[in-house]
């Protein structure tokens, strides 16, 4: 074993100093190209003779400048292209690989050794010192164990038998440890790499990588990906990981423009802002549904759209039954079938106005449509506003050409002249005239041009109202606000009835929470990305809201509209400690899988007792005062803001407070449970939201409650025996 350190110790220090060299020729290279390109850009003034008296010499001069061009176009490439090799230089420093795989590739020849780490790097002779964790030949590293094996290039199998394999967790160019082993990686490798996170914000799991997260990580042949993964699982370690492979697999034909990361909250995009740079890759567009859909529903002031703290406060309220209603996957399909359907009522109209005053009647409008083919309603919508641009089109020219509009023009002070047009009128020719008279009229009559193309002559609000009685013979109560359900249904509506939406062109769609998204809500995104790959991650289990889906019912949308989906389970739980692992998993209400713990028992949770909301901190006084960093978690907004009002009134140092809703999907290092009392914890979505709280902790935890626990510790004698103690 010490001659195998003193090896890879030796190839560490060479590969190490191939880095370092590189760095400096790359720093050395983008100092002096830097100051030659400012030095260039500073004669190109001398250095081309500007000279246009004739044809000959303009052509000449044309040519020069776009030569010189071309050589400032490639400096910039090469530069830029420097940068990039430079920044993956300095995160291979840090640690240049973390593991080897030793491949017989059944061709005679010796087994040849490769190194695997965060990006790939080859010395100046174009050998592969380093591979990249998403090249295919890494596939062998996380996918399999010792002897026959293949991995996949271009679609074809590669056989080949693997002779060893070694995890090696090295810092800068010190070898730490190294391990050989027989799977794919080994639990202290894995323990090692799970004790760098902190909390605060999340890390790449690179180095250890299990093989049930790396078939959803590689997966490429799936059109929808379903993972329904335990607490602590590595749920969306497993989707910022899938994001940085395909971005490689893909790089030629996509970029992060066309990924959209769908999370749950702000608190929650913040937190894992840093894994993807940390790779090498651009953060790709990462918003919650709700500013997702925000962008596209283009609020207006006198119907805002419900918050996020409003949109999760209803979340957590009992529902009602026209909410039930919009957000059901029979709603869509209702609405699905309407809008493929010729014969409709006819939609009410709104007149175009301009500052109070009808510039094209609501009765136009109407007799326009009237004269449209009976086609389904969005192709006779467009049909009409395509006509009534035309005809607005056709009067503006008619206006522009009326002697006292030019008269206006021509009478315009020099003032309004650079205000309307930028400059003054510079060509008073008739025909000079006429444009500008047409582009003044465009600048007053801009509001009716805003109109015609945003639809705001459709009355959209009828189309929910009237397809909901339809639906339920029920009338439809409006609200102040726009809740986020019934955006979803008015986008939905727009899109089928109206005009096709102003999406993106999404190649992968990644959606982390899933159990939280209502079925209005995946039709929704189902109908906007029919070409998008899904990938889509959650837990059961964790679906404490009221907006919850069940897994067998997303499978039926997606299998609805023609769309395979490949489901994964992810069982072993990565977070927490073995005794927080075991106390939450005695809590799981949907499933089937035993929720496996990876890590030591650690310490054992402790439950304490307090009678008076008042008295609650002097309880968990003595525990802060350890000086360990204590996160407080709340089963509601309103609690958690009664803390904070506790904390500011005691004087006492403030610590970290999130309700589960903000929580949810985090991790923390030592967590308080704030009241667990059987009064508070009694439905089956209580026991959900108290899996959720008790998983977010990774060392250790205080559940705190007034008066009498909740009985679902009490059910469970192994959990009773605990308490007692």
């Amino acid at each position: 074993m010490e001659k195998q350190r003193i090896v890879e110790e030796q190839h560490l220090a060479f590969v190490y100093q191939k880095l370092v060299t590189r760095q400096q020729a790359l720093r050395l290279f983008l100092d002096k190209g830097y100051a030659s390109h400012l030095q260039d850009l500073q004669a190109i003034g001398s250095d081309i003779r500007l000279n246009f008296d004739n044809l000959s010499d303009s052509l000449e001069t044309y040519a020069a400048i776009e030569s010189k061009n071309r050589e400032i176009d490639q400096m910039n490439l090469s530069l830029q292209s420097a940068e990039k090799e430079l920044a993956t230089i300095e995160r291979l420093l840090k640690s240049p690989y973390f593991g080897k795989i030793a491949v017989d590739f059944l061709d005679g020849e010796a087994a040849e050794s490769f190194y695997i780490g965060i990006n790939g790097f080859a010395d100046e002779d174009s050998q592969n010192l380093i591979y990249d964790w998403r090249s295919p030949i890494a596939e062998l590293f996380y996918n399999n164990t010792l002897g026959a094996s293949s991995y996949q290039v271009n679609d074809q199998r590669i056989p080949v038998s693997i002779e060893n394999r070694r995890q090696l967790i090295v810092d800068q160019d010190q070898l730490l440890r190294f391990f050989d082993t027989s799977v794919a990686i080994q639990d202290e490798v894995l323990l090692t790499a799970l004790e760098k996170n902190d909390g605060k914000k999340m890390r790449d799991i690179t180095a250890s990588i299990q093989r049930e997260q790396n078939a959803v990580i590689r997966d490429q042949s799936s059109q929808a990906l379903l993972v329904n993964g335990v607490a602590g699982s590595g749920k969306t370690s497993v989707i910022m990981q899938r994001v940085a492979y395909l971005l490689y697999q893909y790089r030629s034909q996509i970029t992060s423009d066309n990924v959209l990361i769908l999370s749950p909250n702000q608190e929650f995009i913040h937190y894992i802002s840093d894994v993807l740079p940390s790779l090498g890759e651009k953060n790709p567009l990462n918003q919650t549904i709700r500013q997702f859909c925000s962008l596209l529903l283009q609020e207006t002031k006198t119907a805002p759209l419900e918050n996020e703290a409003a949109y999760f406060a209803r979340l957590q309220a009992p529902v009602s039954f026209q909410t039930k209603t919009i957000r059901s996957n029979e709603f869509i399909d209702f609405l699905q079938e309407a809008a493929n359907q010729t014969l409709h009522n006819e939609p009410r109209f709104h007149s175009i106005l301009r500052k109070g005053k009808v510039v094209i009647a609501k009765e136009t409008i109407q007799s326009i449509y009237r004269s449209t083919p009976h086609l389904p309603l969005i192709e006779r919508l467009q049909a009409t506003k395509k006509r009534l641009i035309s005809a607005w089109e056709a009067q503006i020219m008619r206006n522009a050409k009326k002697s006292q509009l030019q008269d206006q023009v021509l009478a315009l002070s020099e003032q309004q002249q650079l205000r309307y047009f930028g400059h003054l009128i510079e060509d008073d020719s008739p025909a000079g005239i006429q444009t500008y008279t047409e582009q003044l009229l465009r600048i007053k009559y801009r509001v009716v041009d805003e109109q015609l193309k945003g639809n705001r002559w459709i009355d959209e609000e009828q189309f929910l109202e009237h397809y909901y009685t339809a639906f339920t013979q029920q009338p439809y109560l409006k609200h102040s606000t726009v809740t986020l359900d019934e955006a979803v249904v008015r986008l939905f509506i727009r899109h089928r009835f109206i005009e096709k939406l102003p999406v993106p062109s999404l190649a992968f769609l990644l959606i982390d929470e899933i159990q939280d998204y209502t079925p209005a809500q995946c039709r929704l995104l189902l109908t906007l990305f029919p070409r998008a790959a899904f990938t889509m991650v959650g837990d059961e289990n964790q679906a404490i809201f009221n907006s919850a889906i069940a897994f067998s019912e997303i499978q039926k949308i997606f299998e609805s509209q023609n769309r395979t989906l490949q489901r994964y389970d992810l069982r072993t739980s990565y977070r927490s400690s073995g005794e927080i692992t075991r106390l939450f998993a005695e809590l799981v209400t949907k499933s089937t899988m035993s929720i496996v713990p990876i890590r030591p028992a650690g310490e054992i949770p402790r439950f304490l007792r307090f009678d008076h909301e008042e008295k609650w901190l002097s309880v968990i006084m003595p525990f802060i005062q350890t000086g360990r960093s204590y996160t407080i978690l709340t089963k509601s907004a309103k609690e958690a803001a009664f803390l904070e009002k506790q904390f500011r009134e005691t004087g006492q140092m403030p610590l970290a407070i999130y309700s589960i809703d903000i929580a949810k999907g985090r991790e923390f290092d030592h967590v308080i449970l704030y009241d667990i009392s059987k009064e508070k914890f009694q439905t089956a979505q209580d026991k959900r939201i108290l899996y959720t709280l008790l998983s977010r902790s990774m060392e250790s935890i205080l559940v705190t409650y007034k008066n009498e626990l909740s009985d679902f510790f009490k059910s469970n004698h192994s959990l009773r025996t605990k308490i007692e103690k």
